[in-house]
């Protein structure tokens, strides 16, 4: 009998990692939280605020963020390389802040055509919500040997996490009287 091989097949990569300049990062965004003005978007209902409901905006193009530039450049080079996929020039075709009030929660949604969407914790404390990943293999939920459900992903401030743009993704509600803030991002690779 010869030895067995199984592959993976079909796995959906995340990459998550604490950024080493914190402190400058968070310093990129001293301006962007003075001027932003908080609103809901009126299609979510209550659920959470953002910087731009209408997502026209462009924290990139609103604002220098040279350090955090450097940091998901960086960043998404290594994810990149773990993935075997050769680097290529990209654009960031969009970005906006999300603020996570007590009670609000952010629904299930995905990014579209985005290649690798992104977030940045901004701010984050113990109990104010964590991001979860919907399994994109839905038929797996009936299975007892294949996981097909929700997968939590506790991250800290100052974390990132890179992510493919179709996965699905929602927040957990914020159970703290902290308020939760966080930097979201959708990468485009040239074609």
């Amino acid at each position: 009998m010869s030895e067995p091989n199984i592959e993976s097949i079909f796995g959906t990569p995340l990459y998550y990692n604490e950024l080493d300049n914190y402190e400058k990062v968070q310093q990129d965004f001293d301006e962007p939280l003075m001027n932003t003005t908080w609103e809901m978007n009126p299609q979510w209902g209550q659920t959470h605020y953002l910087s731009d409901p209408t997502f026209k905006e462009h924290l990139f193009e609103m604002y220098s963020l040279e350090n955090f530039k450097k940091e998901i450049d960086k960043n998404l080079k290594l994810f990149c390389k773990s993935l075997n996929f050769n680097w290529r020039p990209y654009s960031i075709r969009s970005s906006w802040m999300a603020m996570f009030k007590k009670g609000n929660w952010g629904h299930c949604h995905h990014h579209g055509t985005s290649d690798i969407s992104g977030v940045y914790y901004l701010k984050k404390s113990r109990d104010d919500g964590d991001i979860y990943f919907e399994s994109p293999c839905i038929q797996a939920q009936t299975s007892l040997c294949f996981f097909g459900g929700n997968m939590i992903v506790p991250a800290k401030q100052g974390g990132l996490i890179l992510f493919p743009g179709w996965l699905k993704h929602g927040i957990n509600m914020n159970n703290s009287d902290e308020d939760r803030i966080s930097v979201s991002f959708d990468i485009v690779f040239n074609r």
